[in-house]
């Protein structure tokens, strides 16, 4: 599992950013100084260190310094946060060779990209979408008959339905996926890929990724609200400050 070490002053930055990238799959080590950023870094090691700017303790500017000057830890990709939008903040921090600047509040999609980035790009195996477990019934109609399938996983892009003997590749099916409160969405996708019974179903069990298509721009920002309340509906709602948004 890829890990990130993130740095933040702030309790509840620490608490709320440190649970909604843990909820990406990843595992975060948090700290509340720079100085105990690089503690962490020097003794379990990290796959990408997230820096608040300013914080009283060795600040973000000082502790990226470190990190890029040492031949251990120069390689490390280091995201800034904060909320100073100052362009010579994030001109100093580019200079010193951070990855990226992102302001508070973070928005989901963009910390969820950045740090696919960061992990994943030089593999080109990044994922481009949010994805969330979603273990629910799904209604799909397929040559006039309806199925009513289990679903394991659901993105932007598409989604995973178990079944035994999966329909063909680069066949086209009409799914109504359920949301919240009653409400469905009906979406049209085409299969690009099947899992049969043979081989590791622990794994993944039985079944066929399906791709969305012919997604309008309020089907698309209608289903990405979705996804983000199933994965940070309630960091949103807890917030006493907004450190995290839509």
């Amino acid at each position: 599992m890829k890990t990130v070490v993130y740095a933040d002053d702030s309790k509840t930055s620490l608490m709320y950013v440190s649970l909604l990238v843990k909820r990406f799959g990843f595992k975060v080590m948090p700290a509340d100084s720079g100085r105990e950023a690089l503690r962490l870094i020097k003794l379990a090691g990290a796959d990408v260190v997230m820096l608040d700017v300013h914080m009283d303790q060795m600040d973000g500017f000082a502790t990226l310094r470190y990190i890029k000057e040492d031949k251990m830890t120069a390689h490390l990709p280091v995201i800034m946060l904060s909320t100073d939008a100052d362009s010579e903040t994030i001109e100093q921090c580019r200079k010193l060779g951070c990855y990226a600047y992102l302001t508070k509040p973070l928005k989901v999609d963009l910390l969820h990209a950045t740090l696919q980035e960061c992990f994943f790009s030089y593999r080109g195996t990044n994922r481009k979408h949010l994805r969330v477990p979603f273990y629910r019934k799904v209604s799909a109609v397929y040559h006039g008959m309806r199925y009513e399938l289990f679903s394991e996983t659901l993105s932007e892009g598409g989604i995973y339905l178990r079944k035994e003997n999966p329909f063909p590749l680069g066949d086209s099916l009409d799914l109504t996926i359920p949301l919240t409160q009653g409400n469905s969405q009906q979406l049209k996708g085409t299969i690009i890929y099947i899992k049969e019974l043979l081989g590791d179903f622990f794994t993944l069990p039985p079944g066929m990724a399906v791709q969305f298509k012919e997604m309008a721009a309020g089907e698309a920002l209608r289903l990405k609200n979705h996804l983000e309340t199933i994965i940070a509906g309630d960091i949103f709602e807890g917030q006493e400050e907004k450190i995290i948004e839509r």
